[in-house]
């Protein structure tokens, strides 16, 4: 039930009931949010524009997302149906090693001890292997390109480790020769194609964020347009369902509802409860241009 509110003006009730049937997008509210920047207010033409939309920093993020998103099939390309082969070659002629070709970050033969295998545990890829030299100074190397999870590929690197041993225990080998090949596993495999759907949800996720919301108000109608990235959805609304502009103060917050025939209200501005001045203020100016009175709530 409505009762008289201050200085003469009705008062609305504090838990209004919200209108099902016409559906803005949300209140904007004035100093924005985490990703929603601060409300913009446009007067021109005998209309009231209220817009807001999505910080800088949250579309950039989209951004650098989406980018990520659209190379991953081809990482999950190389993945499935890839393997990659690395060539270890030491030679005691110059003393030098090299893996595919490149010596550096390559000990030299004479500072080497011996080569074992790593073995290391994570929570994405479980019990996972590589290969390591060991100079003598105790220091290690890792020639692996990728850590081993597929028992087939362990077995390749294994094979390697035994290859180089030998070498570095026969001074009459004057030159070694060792490949080894990384194939993905199927939990591997089965991980990159859980990322790629990963990525394209929360790629959706963050485009349907990415909006602005842009009311309009003029005598005799409302638009609220919303603009997402690749949509753009506008409706109209007539306001002789509107009965009143109704401002009210809920806990610290404020808010200026359009109050409707069936008692419903639509929630178009939320502030501070320190920002009355300004829902005030807007409050008045829809009043005026929609040609309803303004119902307030005591604070």
């Amino acid at each position: 039930m409505e009762a008289g509110g201050l200085s003469g003006s009705p008062k609305v009730d504090y838990y209004p009931r919200v209108s099902s049937d016409v559906a803005f997008p949300g209140p904007l509210t004035r100093h924005g949010a985490i990703m929603t920047a601060r409300m913009k207010i446009h007067k021109n033409d005998g209309k009231i524009v209220l817009s807001q939309k999505t910080r800088l920093w949250f579309r950039a993020a989209v951004c650098v997302w989406a980018s990520v998103v659209l190379t991953t099939p081809f990482w999950i390309y190389w993945v499935l149906f890839n393997s990659q082969t690395t060539r270890f070659t030491c030679d005691r002629g110059d003393g030098v090693c090299a893996v595919d070709g490149r010596t550096q970050g390559v000990p030299r033969l004479d500072d080497l001890a011996r080569a074992e295998m790593d073995h290391n545990w994570n929570r994405r890829d479980g019990v996972n292997w590589g290969i390591n030299l060991v100079t003598r100074d105790g220091k290690k190397y890792r020639i692996e390109q990728q850590r081993a999870i597929k028992d087939s590929v362990v077995a390749d690197y294994r094979a390697a480790v035994k290859a180089i041993n030998a070498y570095l225990h026969d001074p009459a080998q004057q030159k070694l020769e060792v490949s080894y090949t990384y194939w993905a596993a199927l939990s591997e495999k089965l991980q990159s194609i859980f990322y790629l759907f990963f990525g394209v949800g929360t790629l959706l996720v963050g485009w349907n964020l990415w909006r602005r919301r842009v009311y309009i108000f003029e005598p005799g109608k409302i638009t609220v347009v919303v603009r997402h990235p690749f949509d753009r959805e506008t409706k109209e609304y007539a306001t002789d369902r509107i009965t009143a502009i109704a401002e009210r103060q809920f806990m610290n917050r404020r808010f200026v509802d359009l109050k409707l025939d069936d008692m419903s209200v639509v929630r178009v501005v939320e502030a501070w409860r320190e920002e009355a001045p300004f829902t005030d203020q807007v409050a008045k100016e829809l009043a005026g241009i929609l040609g309803r009175p303004v119902e307030t709530a005591p604070g």
